[in-house]
């Protein structure tokens, strides 16, 4: 059963803060499989880009002045601070029926940062090449831009089974093994690996306390399709303890991990302007509130 999103006090500064310009200049997010850390920036079809941008540009979606919050988030934002094993997260709860979901990815060849893009919540949609391309499928408004990716390789995004996250046209989500994906009825859609969890089961190639740690991004489907997370620890994690947060503590049956040390996740309020700005991206995640 699913467990509210519960507000807790966050640190004023995360470690992807406190050390970024590591993060922006030299960090990759392919980081292996759960047992092992190695940096995949060669292959075109797993690279996540981590060369550093020759600048940022200025945010147009940076949060307004608004009153202070206690610690910093603003109640009413759509991102909020969640608390799993007492590890830090902040998770985005996405209710189908009153959010739209669009997969975007403007194809620019320095990539997109998230402050470039429209929408009230935002995140990268999965790992990418050096040269800014999604490693995988990507469908955007029902055009397939890139297409599904079953090829063998090392990397995050080729420890399999890896998964395909997508909306359909009748208003549910879902987070498939990219074996099994049907392109019948997809509106948007990003492929990444590996999967964290399918069918309740996660994946197998995990290991339980695992001490491959890193700061991890993910989306999560429940159940019945109505409700997507978006989510990005705020701690080290290994894949092991991300799976369990989705399952055990959203409950969220099915989830795809996205990215890693360089992942964002903007809201209005959530006192995480810095995501805006942080990188350039491939595909985007971008969730609007529906009038």
């Amino acid at each position: 059963m699913r467990s509210p999103l519960t507000i807790v006090s966050r640190r004023p500064l995360h470690g992807r803060v406190a050390a970024l310009g590591a993060v922006v200049l030299l960090l990759a997010a392919c980081s292996g499989t759960d047992g092992a850390d190695t940096t995949d920036a060669s292959s075109e079809s797993t690279a996540t880009a981590s060369s550093s941008p020759s600048s940022s540009p200025s945010p147009s979606a940076t949060s307004s002045a608004q009153d202070p919050v206690e610690d910093g988030v603003d109640p009413d934002s759509a991102v909020q601070p969640y608390e799993f094993e007492g590890l830090e997260f902040a998770v985005a709860e996405l209710d189908l029926s009153e959010w739209d979901i669009r997969v975007v990815w403007d194809g620019e060849p320095g990539g997109t940062y998230l402050a470039e893009v429209d929408g009230d919540v935002l995140t990268n949609a999965g790992i990418f090449t050096e040269t800014y391309t999604p490693g995988g499928l990507l469908v955007s408004d029902g055009e397939q831009l890139v297409g599904l990716n079953l090829n063998d390789g090392y990397g995050n995004f080729h420890l399999k089974p890896n998964g395909v996250f997508a909306v359909l046209d009748d208003g549910t989500a879902e987070v498939v093994d990219s074996t099994a994906y049907d392109p019948a009825g997809v509106v948007q859609a990003t492929q990444s690996g590996p999967a964290l969890v399918l069918d309740g089961e996660i994946h197998p190639e995990f290991t339980p306390g695992s001490s491959n740690v890193a700061y991890r991004s993910g989306v999560g489907v429940s159940e019945d399709g109505g409700i997507v997370y978006l989510a990005i620890s705020d701690d080290v994690v290994n894949l092991d303890t991300f799976a369990r947060m989705f399952r055990d503590g959203l409950g969220a049956p099915n989830a795809l991990y996205l990215d890693g040390q360089i992942s964002g996740l903007w809201a209005e309020g959530a006192d995480r302007d810095l995501d805006l700005i942080l990188q350039p991206y491939a595909g985007i995640i971008a969730a609007t509130r529906v009038d």
